[in-house]
């Protein structure tokens, strides 16, 4: 009886959170899923083309330039969120004086909306009045300044560069979780053995927080390939699509040029990338732990 009981208060919870996902996630999923075989302007009947969208999608240099641009997205936000958010995390965790402070100061720019953070570093850039410029300026490296948002070498570096910054205090907050779980036993024994910091951040931190780094390297690579709004605010994925990323090209396709066929299809090969990073992550951290 009691064991009934259970069961249906865990049912009572958990049935609206499933019609929430069902409604909100699944079926969206499935409806984008069907219109990627079909041609829809988002007005008119649906008319089923069957792969001919995903066969012209492979023949498209656009999306092509987009998807190299996302994966390099992926690879520096991983690089750069993850080791330093581990980093500093591990700084914060070792008694600085100010912890809280510092801690409260780190994770700021992941609540600010990143609206307000693509048009900041938008005047940041500007040519003429932007702070990157002026500091150059002020520290003898004037030679150095840039149009950043206009010189196709900087551009697309520019463009990744706030949205890498404002996630780095999420991955902080994540790794002072983890480090707070590790048994204070085993750092203060390696200390005692003469182990110095960075030893034990090797030795020890490290392999007791690994569940806690590949969540970290899946919601990184995730964000990275679903990533819009800092290209579309600051250039909105131009000039052409040099500074888009698989977002910017798939809300451009579905709702500038009104092809939802085409713009589904795009969706499609976002979610099929976030699942391959995914299950590739999990495999490869399953190894580890055997």
């Amino acid at each position: 009886m009691k064991s009934r009981r259970t069961a249906f208060t865990i049912f009572v919870f958990l049935f609206p959170v499933f019609i929430i996902y069902t409604l909100f996630m699944i079926i969206p999923l499935i409806q984008t899923f069907v219109y990627s075989f079909t041609q829809w302007n988002g007005v008119t009947e649906t008319t089923f083309t069957g792969i001919s969208n995903y066969v012209k999608l492979l023949q498209d240099k656009d999306y092509w330039t987009t998807f190299m641009n996302t994966l390099k997205l992926v690879g520096l936000s991983a690089v750069i969120q993850i080791p330093v958010g581990l980093l500093v995390a591990y700084l914060l965790y070792c008694k600085v004086k100010g912890m809280k402070i510092f801690r409260t100061i780190f994770f700021l720019p992941v609540v600010i909306a990143p609206v307000a953070i693509g048009l900041m570093f938008s005047l940041f850039y500007n040519s003429e009045i932007g702070l990157f410029n002026k500091i150059l300026a002020a520290i003898g490296l004037g030679a150095l300044q840039n149009n950043w948002l206009s010189n196709v070498k900087t551009l697309l570096y520019a463009v990744m560069a706030p949205q890498i910054w404002q996630y780095i205090g999420l991955y902080i907050t994540i790794f002072l979780g983890a480090l707070q779980s590790v048994p204070e036993e085993i750092i203060e024994g390696a200390e005692i053995d003469g182990a110095n910091k960075l030893q034990i951040l090797h030795r020890i931190i490290i392999p007791e927080i690994r569940n806690f780094i590949v969540i970290s390297l899946i919601l990184s690579v995730t964000g990275s390939l679903k990533s819009f709004d800092h290209s579309w605010i600051m250039t909105k994925g131009g000039p052409g699509v040099r500074s888009a990323y698989l977002g910017v090209y798939m809300y451009k396709t579905s709702f500038v040029n009104s092809d939802f066929g085409k713009g589904s299809t795009i969706t499609v090969t976002i979610v099929l990338l976030s699942l391959l990073f995914t299950i590739l992550l999990n495999i490869i951290n399953n190894k580890y732990s055997d």
